[in-house]
């Protein structure tokens, strides 16, 4: 394990809560935040859990502005939540690459510094909550090998697949004008379409087009099609999905799961039929007032059983 170098570390009010802010910088040079919401006093100290965003996201969506969230949930109940911002979202800059951003940036080189950051300064292994295509960051990351196997405590992912959803994508001229428009404009605007206060990087955005396209595969750039490593992937696994999720249904979720070696792996539709009070949506899995009640002591109560064990 090498630790990235910090650049610079702070302290930041959200609300009622002190927040450590550091900035890391990645084996490739990259700057990425890192806010840490450390365990509430007297709470039983449970370990470091690492919140990671999916894409058009930021540390918002673990923890607003008015100090309410996940991860003051997990903080509260005893966990040292960290919560990293990927190259190019939130606090960590914008460059004058931003364009060129690819994913395969983000999981070859962003996770695995998160990962080494946060077990330097913690001197433990994390679990980590990954949302949408966070999530399959983090597969991608473990079945590469760019993050060690073992190296985690277990992972719990939520609307995270990458082979269902955009139809329109498996149409070559629909898939070539995306990827034209992409290539122009330098990013794909979410806010814009409600989809997220991020924009995307364009390379990121074309790099995810290709696997979803009629005849593709999710291959990085050394030819490694990243489902060939999923066997690798030995951590305890739990796997939410939203029955109202169209952008990542609970079809692709499943698809991806099931291609993971871990031996302990939960799989469950967040809907009325497994005896939810509704039928979650993509962000309502994690961001909705029912989920608070439903959804976030489920993944905790999760990580406190392996943590027992």
């Amino acid at each position: 394990m090498n630790e990235p170098s910090l650049l610079e570390r702070r302290q930041e009010r959200i609300a009622d809560i002190t927040a450590e802010i550091s900035m890391i910088k990645t084996a490739d040079g990259a700057a990425l935040a890192l806010t840490r919401i450390p365990t509430k006093q007297g709470a039983n100290p449970a370990g470091p859990v690492i919140l990671l965003h999916g894409n058009y996201s930021k540390r918002n969506f673990w923890i607003s502005p008015g100090g309410v969230g996940l991860a003051r949930f997990l903080s509260e109940s005893g966990w040292d939540a960290w919560i990293p911002e990927l190259r190019g979202h939130g606090l960590s800059p914008k460059t004058q690459a931003y364009a060129k951003i690819t994913a395969e940036d983000q999981i070859r080189h962003d996770l695995p510094a998160i990962q080494d950051y946060v077990m330097s300064a913690t001197g433990r292994k994390p679990f980590w909550i990954a949302h949408s295509f966070g999530g399959v960051y983090l597969y991608f990351s473990l079945a590469a090998g760019w993050i060690p196997p073992d190296g985690i405590r277990g992972m719990a992912v939520l609307g995270s697949q990458f082979t269902e959803g955009e139809k329109y994508l498996k149409v070559p001229p629909l898939e070539w004008i995306c990827r034209g428009i992409l290539r122009a404009i330098g990013h794909f605007p979410a806010p814009r379409f409600g989809m997220g206060p991020e924009p995307e990087p364009a390379a990121t955005m074309i790099e995810i087009i290709k696997w979803k396209s009629l005849f593709g595969s999710p291959v990085n750039s050394e030819g490694f099609d990243y489902r060939r490593g999923f066997p690798r992937i030995t951590a305890p696994i739990l796997a939410l999905a939203g029955a109202a999720d169209d952008n990542d249904p609970p079809k692709g979720c499943r698809f991806a799961v099931d291609l993971a070696g871990s031996a302990d792996k939960r799989f469950i539709v967040l809907g009325r039929a497994e005896g939810f009070s509704k039928d979650y949506d993509h962000t309502g899995m994690i961001i909705a007032k029912e989920a608070r009640i439903e959804v976030w002591p489920l993944i905790e109560g999760w990580m406190r059983e392996r943590t027992k064990a």
